[in-house]
């Protein structure tokens, strides 16, 4: 009889989660302030606990964490801000002449190694490389057009940081709301899911959090050793990239080569052997370290909800398929496997 109603319950979620995909970008828009702020409350939480556990009151400790976040952007904004603002600036300013000599490069290419090819082998090849370029150009205006869409929704960041003092004020309220609508049969059950979900979130965030902040900086300064233009911007997408799990970090790799090759051949194969180097030392030693088994997942399928999530999702999907498909795991297991 409870794996019936288990069952029941199992199909329902999955008809929730069919409306909220068939209707997710209207729920993005309203949602969005919300989950940012639920991130932030949950990544901020354990300094507020430490904070709370010295004598501290619930709101004097969110406001001390709330002033050290603050420090910690106006540093950044001074001091780091304008360097990559210039960065991306100068950047956008090259760009044309990035993109003409790739054209030059892949028509050169063309001329010196497809032409003793069959003509079929040929098209095919053409066809490719072309579909490439304008791989590269959407990026790019994709990549302009969301940043556009982000300084659009500024106002809308004014809300967030409101919601997360209330989240993280009102935790234990908000559980206990939570609590009074599982049924008493199910509470125990219900909180041994819960420290399983918690468990996964808190180590594959604060994780991934940490490792993205050791590659950007490392790659910054590894490609800023050897003169790489564009370094700290290219430290800074290195690190954000390598929240994606697999795909992430070889995706990294690849504007930082392009840029190095664009100067010489010797130079692009050392951006090429850092950008490697330190992807090494981050899976030898410091994820094991800071992330352990946090997921669970096979990479197989890690890579198949990466694609997904991203098919549905776009960006969000990609910075979440992860985790919530290890946390539907653990639900399934807990509920349908164990006995």
């Amino acid at each position: 009889m409870k794996r019936k109603v288990y069952f029941i319950w199992f199909l329902v979620a999955l008809g929730v989660i069919y409306v909220f995909i068939k209707n997710w970008v209207s729920i993005k828009s309203i949602l969005s302030p919300f989950f940012v702020s639920m991130l932030l409350a949950y990544l901020l939480h354990p300094f507020v606990r430490y904070f709370n556990s010295k004598g501290f009151s619930m709101t004097f400790s969110i406001l001390i964490v709330f002033f050290m976040v603050t420090a910690a952007l106006l540093i950044f904004s001074y001091y780091v801000l304008p360097i990559l603002i210039g960065e991306l600036l100068s950047f956008v300013k090259i760009l044309p002449e990035y993109i003409k000599e790739l054209n030059l490069i892949l028509n050169s290419f063309k001329f010196l190694y497809l032409s003793n090819l069959p003509p079929d082998i040929e098209k095919v090849i053409e066809k490719n490389i072309n579909l490439l370029t304008k791989e590269i150009t959407s990026f790019v205006d994709a990549f302009f057009k969301s940043t556009i869409g982000v300084l659009k929704g500024f106002a809308e960041l004014i809300i967030i940081p409101i919601l997360t003092f209330y989240f993280l004020k009102d935790k234990g309220m908000f559980l206990k709301e939570l609590e009074n609508l599982v049924p008493p049969a199910h509470k125990e059950r219900f909180f041994i899911i819960l420290f399983k979900v918690d468990k996964i979130l808190s180590k594959y965030l604060r994780a991934q959090l940490y490792l993205s902040i050791f590659v950007g900086i490392f790659t910054g300064l590894g490609l800023g050793i050897i003169k790489v233009r564009y370094a700290f911007l290219l430290g800074v997408i290195s690190g954000i990239l390598n929240i994606i799990p697999y795909i992430g970090p070889i995706l990294s790799i690849v504007p930082a080569v392009a840029i190095g090759l664009m100067d010489s051949i010797f130079k692009g194969l050392w951006a090429l052997g850092i950008c490697l180097f330190i992807q090494q030392v981050e899976n030898m030693f410091i994820t094991p370290r800071v992330m352990g088994d946090s997921v669970g997942l096979h990479p197989v399928t890690v890579i198949f909800v990466l694609i997904l999530g991203e098919e549905f999702f776009g960006v969000w999907g990609l910075l979440f398929s992860v985790p919530v498909a290890a946390i539907l795991k653990e639900v399934f297991t807990e509920i349908f496997l164990d006995k």
